[in-house]
């Protein structure tokens, strides 16, 4: 596995607008990642993992889903 850093990834704005309408106080996890999102990135975590390989899963998204 490998990183390839991906800065910039945004929730696409229909799901968003979904989500705000099914949950207008919040959930949980809307709540936390609108506070966390940015904290990590994956440029953070490239020292971890090798140059080659194929393309793993973001590791600032797997940092963020392990605090959910």
């Amino acid at each position: 596995m490998s990183v390839r850093p991906r800065s910039g990834v945004e929730i696409p704005e229909l799901t968003a607008r979904v989500a705000r309408a099914s949950n207008p106080k919040g959930a949980a996890a809307m709540w936390v990642r609108d506070r966390l999102d940015g904290l990590w990135s994956d440029e953070d975590f490239v020292a971890w993992y090798p140059r080659d390989g194929r393309a793993g899963i973001s590791p600032a998204q797997l940092a963020t889903v392990s605090v959910l």
